[in-house]
């Protein structure tokens, strides 16, 4: 249990120290609203592309499609449930179509890329881990982001017109390129990885020392609807996932792994696009900040229940 809490603690401090030093840059007037608008840019036109790319071709095709059962659980899992809650969001609670798929993205999208990077590897090894953080990262990029990006168009667009708007994001383009030239055969020569990595690295780290901005221009909050989502995130939709598998006799390696990276706390994303497209920015930062700060509790909870 020990080793447990240790690995824990040191995959998700840096992130809430990482939110702290923004919160205290804003506090000190080093960074204002309008500078988290233009960070929250830089990362998604310009940082998180490059990490994307070179993260999905960097994954051979052999290891891509060598865990079938692996990759179905995770893509399926993420992406039922992200549809479900835009539809719940959406039509049941009456929330803006923006707002609806910001919120069903903190839920369905765990931060498998950055605090599973740290946590996973150590837990399951790093052939396992790699395979979840590849399948997981191709499942928000190529899948989850596209119907993202499709709802901050202008409202007198066509459907044709926001995909076509969608697919010229950078970060659809980088994800889906990777991904084709992946299925092609393709893997990323080791020599081109600092071309993509020196500027790609730092995306997660910016787009969380962002959040910590926000949390001071916007004040860090917590209500109803926050409390909610981090218990659908959190707690939820991991026991939901078990449940299914359970039922469906899976191997309990595979369990093991499916559900605790999906317990892993919600990802940078909903927050930095919250931030970018000035949608609850306040909500979605909150939500971020209070999932990784309680998943201390939640995630340990899930890796000793399946250990």
């Amino acid at each position: 249990m020990n080793h447990v809490l240790e690995t824990l603690f040191f995959a998700l401090i840096p992130i809430l120290i990482t939110i702290g030093l923004g919160y205290y840059s804003a506090v000190k007037g080093t960074f204002d609203e309008q500078d988290s608008h233009k960070l929250a840019r830089l990362v998604l036109n310009y940082m998180l592309p490059l990490n994307v790319f070179a993260g999905i071709w960097g994954t051979s095709r052999k290891i891509m499609i060598q865990d079938v059962g692996l990759a179905l659980w995770l893509a399926v899992a993420m992406v039922v449930c992200f549809l479900l809650m835009i539809l719940v969001y959406r039509y049941a609670l009456k929330n803006d179509a923006p707002v609806a798929i910001l919120r069903a993205m903190s839920i369905a999208d765990p931060s498998v890329p950055f605090v599973g990077s740290a946590v996973l590897p150590l837990i399951f090894g790093a052939n396992d881990s790699a395979i979840t953080i590849g399948i997981c990262t191709l499942t928000i990029n190529v899948i989850m982001l596209p119907i993202a990006f499709s709802a901050f168009g202008d409202n007198g667009d066509t459907v044709s017109a926001r995909l076509k708007n969608t697919f010229k994001k950078p970060l659809v383009i980088a994800a889906l390129l990777g991904f084709i030239l992946v299925l092609c055969g393709s893997q990323m020569p080791t020599q081109f990885d600092s071309i993509f990595t020196l500027l790609g690295k730092g995306a997660g780290g910016l787009a969380i020392f962002t959040t910590g901005i926000v949390l001071k221009t916007r004040q860090i909050t917590f209500n109803k609807t926050i409390c909610s989502t981090i218990l659908l995130k959190n707690l939820a939709f991991p026991l939901v996932v078990w449940g299914c598998m359970a039922l469906f006799n899976s191997p309990t390696t595979l369990t093991r792994l499916v559900v605790v990276a999906l317990a892993i706390p919600t990802a940078t994303m909903p927050s930095t696009l919250a931030i970018r497209f000035n949608v609850h920015e306040a909500e979605l930062a909150s939500t971020q900040f209070w999932s990784t700060a309680l998943s201390f509790i939640s995630l340990t909870a899930f890796v000793l229940a399946l250990s």
